[in-house]
């Protein structure tokens, strides 16, 4: 089985979770079911030609680099990567948060954001251009540029695999608490390093236990702590999605290449 076919098995079987628990009823609407096909269907093509071009990118600018790493352990070129590439993208998922200083980041990233609820598709509800800006692609480009093949595959499933698990409507985390002796000490101690879904929940919120603009990490947590922007809510927000309207979905999806336009009420 190819590497990013346990990611698709990953997402059917917590997608089947939630349907089998109720957590899909009533939630999604017409314009979603279009943003997520359309990604879905995108990606088939978009995914192509950013493999290309990151790689002749990287290729361009470490002319000398070619296969330079491959004899670093496979735990030193994962570890190596993972922190690099989970800072780069703190930074980048921040900017993006800021409307004002970086229209056009915030822009492409809100389309992720819009969705009224949390739960395992809002993996396929992104800008089709925003993969050229994270983080995750060049570190990843760069990785297998450099001969760490293994190690790049590694840390690149380990990253959307974790990615999967914070965005579900699983809660395993509340389950861990719940269910487990010491579960809240256990789970506590691991957000000292580890993004858990409550930690990501509460930045796709807003109201009570939202906090758009804290929790930007998508694994780990010590780089929030770090910079000041961690937040560890006491319970679930009190509104997903952002307020006021939204944009119409094929603009969310096209946006820097064609302009948002005016937001519509919901």
């Amino acid at each position: 089985m190819q590497p990013q076919y346990w990611i698709f098995a990953l997402v059917a079987g917590i997608l089947a979770i939630e349907l089998a628990t109720g957590r899909h009823k009533g939630v999604h609407r017409k314009q979603d079911f279009w943003i997520i096909g359309s990604v879905i269907l995108g990606s088939q093509v978009t995914r192509i030609g950013m493999a290309w071009l990151t790689a002749a990118i990287v290729g361009l600018l470490l002319p000398a680099w070619k296969g330079a790493l491959a004899g670093v352990p496979l735990w030193a070129g994962f570890l190596g990567l993972l922190l690099i590439a989970e800072f780069g993208q703190y930074w980048i998922h921040r900017t993006a948060h800021d409307s004002v200083r970086h229209p056009i980041l915030h822009g492409m990233h809100r389309t992720h954001h819009s969705a009224p609820y949390v739960n395992v598709t809002l993996m396929w509800r992104t800008n089709l251009v925003w993969p050229l800006v994270h983080a995750y692609t060049w570190v990843a480009a760069a990785g297998f540029y450099l001969g760490m093949t293994g190690a790049t595959t590694i840390f690149y499933l380990t990253i959307m695999a974790w990615n999967v698990l914070t965005h579900s409507d699983w809660r395993w985390d509340d389950m861990l608490i719940e269910r487990l002796p010491g579960g809240r000490r256990l789970v506590t101690a691991a957000e000292w390093i580890l993004v858990t879904p409550r930690i990501h929940h509460t930045h796709h919120g807003y109201g009570r236990d939202g906090k758009a603009y804290r929790n930007f990490c998508t694994m780990l947590s010590f780089y929030d702590r770090l910079f000041g922007t961690l937040h560890i809510p006491e319970g679930r927000p009190w509104r997903y999605g952002l307020p006021g309207g939204e944009h119409v979905w094929w603009r969310q999806l096209l946006f820097p290449l064609v302009p948002l336009g005016e937001s519509r009420k919901r």
